[in-house]
């Protein structure tokens, strides 16, 4: 983060000043139903916290809502700098299903395991009991929201707090609540991700580049900092 240098880093760990990001993260579907589905990720999802899933099929591409409402370890792997990653096995309930998503889980299904389906589901007073299981964990990706705490900001970049590393030069779609009423969009590009301990509890603090700033965030911004300054220049001069 050399180049944010020029500007001035504010602290601000004591305002209160949260933000959230965008992740999509690689899982694999162990099952799935029309009521729901099972899957493997590499870190643990909140009971009760509402996921978008993406599933690709052979000709299909499956998009639907859902709820986590179990999620339990199921073994633990290394990875290529010998650190223990756990992985977990989660059970989703999908959630705001139409007759029309019903159909395209249906259809999606049937395009999966065509001779069973075609057998099970003309039964349709059975559909929501029945559960596919693949011998062969499909590929997904899964889209969530996670939160972060910004500790120090400037005009180009922050300082944040995450239960979650980063990996260096990723980006992220992110927002940042300023005040109660202004928020600020952009895509943060990592730059630093460094772990920090506090007895036993695990955080990393990660640097971000804020990229592709609209016009209208940017001025939001820079009012901010402003703001910011002045409050320093104010105090510094007592």
């Amino acid at each position: 983060m050399s180049e944010q240098r020029q500007y001035k880093r504010f602290k601000v760990d004591l305002f209160g000043i949260n933000g959230k990001m965008t992740f999509a993260r690689d899982v694999k579907i162990i099952d799935l139903s029309l009521g729901g589905v099972a899957l493997k990720a590499e870190r643990r999802l909140n009971i009760n916290s509402e996921y978008t899933l993406k599933m690709e099929g052979k000709e299909k591409v499956l998009m639907v809502k859902g709820i986590v409402v179990w999620s339990i370890i199921h073994e633990s792997i290394k990875d290529s700098s010998g650190n223990i990653i756990p992985i977990y096995t989660t059970g989703m309930k999908f959630i705001d299903v139409s007759n029309d998503k019903k159909n395209e889980i249906v259809h999606f299904i049937e395009d999966q395991e065509q001779d069973i389906a075609q057998e099970i589901f003309s039964l349709s007073d059975l559909r929501l009991h029945v559960r596919i299981q693949f011998d062969t964990p499909k590929k997904a990706f899964l889209n969530f929201h996670d939160n972060y705490e910004v500790k120090k900001i400037s005009l180009s970049g922050m300082l944040m707090e995450s239960q979650d590393a980063l990996e260096i030069e990723s980006r992220l779609p992110m927002e940042i609540s300023l005040t109660e009423d202004k928020s600020i969009k952009f895509t943060g590009r990592v730059a630093s991700c460094l772990l920090t301990k506090d007895q036993d509890i695990k955080n990393y603090d990660i640097g971000v580049e804020f990229l592709d700033l609209s016009d209208k965030d940017r001025e939001i911004l820079h009012e901010f900092i402003s703001a910011l300054e002045s409050k320093d220049t104010g105090s510094s001069s007592q």
